[in-house]
């Protein structure tokens, strides 16, 4: 749109023009203001193609600082979330007290910038527990798997009560936690480091079996088909969007990780895939085949099962993630870490990952994943706890029980009957024509005040474009007389 300038207005004399001078100058304010209210709104928010950088891991938590020994680490609180860094080589230490009744689980995300020049399997950090006595309870170490593809490492270390876990680890007391990058980094940068101590009530009855072995290496249920709706991942675990069964479409920029929450009921299991647009006219994945991961973690941030690539060449680049059922008792289940930590209900989290162009040259441009996720299995009673596990993080409210229990139910079809490009673009279409119907408006209220301030000052008073209210004697303006 253009907007155009104007003079001074002329009328039958300089007199005449001196007279409304005032006024007109006001009515070219007015159009001024709005020309550039016009201009404003035409200006689109972002380009489509136009990537304005990867976002990072959006860390939140009370800040803390971790002590380069155990004589001086700071503690940390159950159901509290807390922030800190963590340069190559170092190592910080933190304490938590605790019961000889509860399980407790510690939580660590280690989240290098996307984009940061990591290296697989040399870039990580390592998570321990360590009881009262010094004694190691549980150790995790996290890598980085594919070079160059900076992602969240994220993981938990965890303290068991019961008949199966570690004898040394039962004890009331104060034990000691530990995060320790590796040395020798390719990326100098600190990385922002998010912790947290979650504390699960003890049980006093109810079931607390382990699912059924054969059923962690079933089939998995087929992920949904059918149009996709919108939904944008969160930065983190904390402000992950709950979904469930169904389609989903996000915007991503290379070198993102978006995280999606799914509530998880005992007996339920998870089964997605992520899936990039085919690549190019022949559909061919051979350039993209690995240019997407996904990750599946449990309430307590602990890695519940890494994606596998599915796609064979011709078909769309994806990855899937299918977990065993939710029981209690998997957590002392003779089997990887993948079954033990498919051991509580409540919010489980997908995280996916879209690689950087360094890694992807062809990803230069903000890519539209979709995520068919499916919750299968029927639901069942778990354990009764003694204490409040809902508050304590664990388990679903009632709200997540309704949903957790339809997800198994048939999935319903967009009711626009559109994908969730389309809709998102016919939104656009909406929006950008209200935008353009709103400027067309505002100019026309422009050239109308103009119009009336130049026909007074051409034809002078009398005309009807300033006349006087005959109860009161004071002037008022009204439209130009043709109008």
């Amino acid at each position: 749109m253009t907007c155009w300038s104007t003079g001074m207005p002329t009328g039958p004399t300089r007199g005449d023009a001196m007279k409304h001078r005032s006024r007109d100058r006001a009515g070219l304010t007015a159009v001024a203001a709005l020309c550039a209210v016009a201009v404003a709104v035409q200006i689109p928010v972002a380009a489509a193609d136009s990537p304005t950088g990867a976002r990072e891991y959006g860390v939140q938590g009370t800040p803390v600082h971790g002590a380069g020994s155990g004589a001086d680490a700071p503690s940390l609180r159950p159901g509290r979330t807390y922030a800190d860094r963590l340069g190559p080589g170092e190592k910080r230490f933190y304490g938590v007290d605790l019961d000889a009744k509860s399980a407790a689980y510690v939580s660590a995300v280690a989240a290098p910038r996307p984009g940061a020049g990591v290296v697989s399997y040399r870039d990580g950090v390592t998570v321990t527990l360590k009881n009262p006595a010094g004694g190691i309870c549980d150790t995790v170490p996290r890598r980085i798997e594919t070079k160059g593809v900076a992602y969240p490492l994220a993981d938990y270390v965890t303290r068991q009560t019961g008949s199966g876990s570690v004898a040394s680890c039962r004890a009331a007391g104060r034990y000691l936690v530990t995060v320790e990058r590796q040395a020798g980094s390719a990326d100098p940068d600190s990385w922002p480091l998010e912790l947290r101590l979650m504390v699960e009530p003890p049980v006093k009855g109810g079931s607390t079996e382990q699912a059924p072995e054969g059923s962690w290496h079933a089939e998995p249920p087929q992920p949904p088909s059918g149009s996709a709706r919108p939904r944008q991942g969160g930065r983190g675990f904390a402000d992950a969007p709950l979904v469930s069964t169904g389609v989903w479409q996000d915007d991503f920029e290379p070198g993102e990780t978006h995280f999606y929450r799914v509530p998880v009921d005992w007996g339920q299991q998870i089964s997605a895939i992520a899936e990039l647009p085919a690549d190019g006219a022949d559909k061919s994945t051979s350039l993209l085949h690995q240019a997407i991961a996904m990750r599946a973690y449990n309430p307590a941030r602990g890695l519940a099962k890494r994606g596998t690539a599915l796609a064979q060449e011709g078909e769309r680049p994806q990855t899937g993630v299918s977990t065993a059922p939710a029981a209690y008792g998997n957590r002392y289940a003779k089997a990887d870490y993948s079954v033990r930590a498919m051991s509580l209900t409540g919010g489980y989290y997908l995280a996916v990952t879209l690689n950087p162009p360094n890694v992807e040259p062809h990803l230069d441009r903000t890519v539209p994943v979709t995520l068919r996720l499916r919750v299968a299995g029927t639901t069942h009673d778990g354990p009764s706890y003694a204490g409040n596990a809902v508050k304590a993080g664990f388990g679903l409210t009632d709200a997540e029980k309704q949903e957790a229990r339809k997800a198994a139910s048939p999935i319903q079809p967009d009711p626009m009957g559109r994908p969730a490009g389309e809709h998102r673009a016919t939104l656009q279409t909406v929006a950008y024509t209200s935008f353009g119907t709103g400027s067309l408006l505002l100019i026309g209220l422009g050239v109308w005040i103009l119009t009336a301030r130049r026909r007074a000052a051409a034809d002078g008073p009398g005309d009807g474009a300033e006349t006087a209210d005959p109860t009161t004697g004071q002037h008022r303006y009204g439209p130009p007389p043709a109008w």
